[in-house]
């Protein structure tokens, strides 16, 4: 089934606050709805991090139209950010 950017958007919107209680701002919807990534620092994300990571672990990736990277500082390693991103296989138009 063909889903629109929209409603991909609407289901990681409902992942986040059914998995983590997370809701998202008008402007972070925004952002990933333009380019299919959202950056989110460390501080937004820490009250939420554990749910979603076990979400991620519990759920296949072929079941979620999202996934989230962590990156680090390499000069030292410390946390830089987080990112939200939509699958490359997430079939919208």
């Amino acid at each position: 089934m063909m889903q629109t950017m929209n409603e991909i958007i609407e289901e990681v919107n409902e992942d986040l606050q059914l998995q983590a209680n997370l809701l998202l701002t008008n402007s972070e919807q925004q952002a990933l709805l333009n380019s299919g990534l959202l950056f989110l620092t460390a501080e937004r994300i820490k009250p939420y991090i554990a749910k979603i990571r076990n979400y991620l672990r519990e759920t296949l990736q072929e079941d979620r139209v999202w996934t989230m990277y962590k990156a680090t500082d390499i000069s030292n390693n410390l946390l830089g950010f987080y990112t939200l991103v939509l699958n490359n296989d997430s079939n919208c138009n």
